[in-house]
C-alpha cells in the first residue's frame, strides 16, 4: 500500500505515535510518505528518527493565507495518488479533509485527533462550539475518527455522531528493548526527583505543578520539569523552586525519567498521553491528575496513583518516596500493563487491520 501520514504536530507523542507506525510499515514493504510542518519544539534530528525508507515531506500548514495552505496540500496529495491518507492532530486533520474534498475517492481517509480540540476545559462554551463546528465542517469528507483512548472516543461520538474506533496509543519496540529498567528495584537513583516531561502550556498545568512543588515538605526532593514552554508559566515554575531543563533529547529525556522517584501529570485534558506509558515502561511510579486520558491509561492505586486535588497529589508522592515496597509493587505493575496493552506488535496489528478492510466511505 501507498500510504501518506500528515501532521502538523511535529513534537512529544503525537510524533512519537507517527515514527513508530510510519518505520514499522516502511518496514514491512509498504511506500510510506510523511507530510510535516516544523515547529519550534521540532527535535533538530527529526529525519534520523525515521526508517530510511520513509518519504519525508516539509509543507508548512500555518503561517500562511487558509486557501494557499488548502490548495498547496490538496496538490501535495493529489501527486502521491495514496491508497491510504492517516491525518493527525486537529489542524491538520482539518486541513487534510478541506483540502481534498471532491478528490481522492478511492483512498481510504482515517483522521486521529490525538485529543480531540473541544476536549479542551480551558475554553469558553462558544469557543467549545465553534470548535465542533469546525469538526462537522470537515466531515464533508468522509473520514474514519481513531480515537486514542475511550474518552476520546465517546466525545467524539457525542458531538458528532460519526464513525468513530478506537486504536489505544502504544510504545515502538526501541522503547521496551533500550531504555526499560530490567528491575524497578536496581534502578539508578542519583537524587531523589519528582519529573514531569511536556510543553509548558495550559493543557499540562504547569500552575498546579507549581503548587504541588511548594506544598511537598520534603527539602531533599527535586521537582523537575523537561520541557519548555509560555514564558509566564516558566516564571510561575521557577518561583516554586521546580527546575525546568527545556527540551531534551528523547533519549535523555527517558533517562532522566527512569532514574526518578515519581512521575507527575497534572494535566487538565489528554487524549491518551504517551509520556505517561513511557515513565511507565520505565519503571517510574505515577501520580496522575483525574483527566481524561490519564484514567484511561491509569487503573488508581494499582498501576498509578489518581488525584483530584494538589494535596492528595503530595500525599500520593510521600508514600512514593517513604514506602519503597508500595512504590516498586506499583511499578511492576505498570510495566506488565505495558507489555500486554501497550506494545508495538498490538498497535501496528489494530492499524493495519484498519488500512486493510473494506470500509465504505461515502462521501457526502
Amino acid at each position: 500500500m501507498r500510504i501518506v501520514h500528515v501532521v502538523e504536530s511535529t513534537a512529544t507523542g503525537t510524533l512519537s505515535v507517527i515514527c513508530m507506525i510510519s518505520n514499522r510499515l516502511a518496514s514491512e514493504g509498504h511506500e510510506v510518505y510523511v507530510v510535516f510542518s516544523k515547529r519550534d519544539e521540532t527535535p533538530a534530528n527529526l529525519p534520523s528518527l525515521f526508517h530510511p525508507k520513509v518519504h519525508l515531506r516539509q509543507f508548512q500548514m500555518k503561517g500562511r493565507p487558509v486557501a494557499s495552505i488548502l490548495f498547496g496540500l490538496r496538490r501535495e496529495l493529489n501527486s502521491l495518488r495514496p491508497d491510504v491518507v492517516h491525518l493527525h492532530s486537529s489542524f491538520a486533520g482539518f486541513l487534510g479533509r478541506l483540502s481534498t474534498i471532491s478528490s481522492l475517492k478511492s483512498t481510504k481517509f482515517f483522521y486521529s485527533p490525538h485529543c480531540i480540540s473541544f476536549m479542551r476545559s480551558d475554553v469558553s462554551r462558544l469557543k467549545k462550539t465553534c470548535f465542533i463546528g469546525l469538526e462537522a465542517l470537515a466531515c464533508l469528507k468522509k473520514s474514519t475518527y481513531v480515537a486514542c483512548s475511550e474518552s476520546e472516543r465517546a466525545i467524539v461520538r457525542r458531538y458528532l455522531r460519526t464513525q468513530v474506533v478506537l486504536v489505544e496509543n502504544a510504545l515502538d519496540k526501541h522503547v521496551t528493548t533500550s531504555h526499560m529498567a530490567a528491575s524497578t528495584q536496581e534502578r539508578p537513583r542519583p537524587s531523589r526527583c519528582v519529573v514531569t516531561v511536556g510543553g509548558i502550556r495550559r493543557q499540562k498545568n504547569p500552575e498546579l505543578f507549581a503548587e504541588i512543588a511548594s506544598l511537598f515538605k520534603r527539602r531533599d526532593v527535586e521537582f523537575v520539569w523537561i520541557g519548555d514552554g509560555d514564558e509566564a508559566a516558566k516564571k510561575v515554575l521557577a518561583d516554586a523552586n521546580v527546575t525546568v531543563t527545556g527540551w531534551l533529547s528523547r533519549s535523555i529525556a527517558m533517562e532522566k525519567v527512569k532514574g526518578a522517584d515519581a512521575y507527575l501529570s497534572t494535566s487538565s485534558w489528554e487524549g491518551m498521553p504517551i509520556s505517561i506509558i513511557e515513565a511507565m515502561a520505565l519503571g517510574t511510579p505515577i501520580v496522575a491528575s483525574s483527566c481524561p486520558g490519564n484514567i484511561d491509561v491509569l487503573s488508581h492505586a494499582r498501576t498509578g496513583m489518581i488525584f483530584s486535588s494538589a494535596e492528595e497529589a503530595v500525599a500520593s508522592l510521600t508514600q512514593m518516596m517513604e514506602d519503597d515496597k508500595f512504590r516498586v509493587a506499583m511499578a511492576e505493575r505498570a510495566q506488565d500493563e505495558v507489555r500486554k496493552r501497550f506494545s508495538e506488535d498490538r498497535f501496528f496489528d489494530d492499524v493495519t487491520a484498519l488500512y486493510e478492510a473494506q470500509i465504505p466511505l461515502i462521501e457526502i
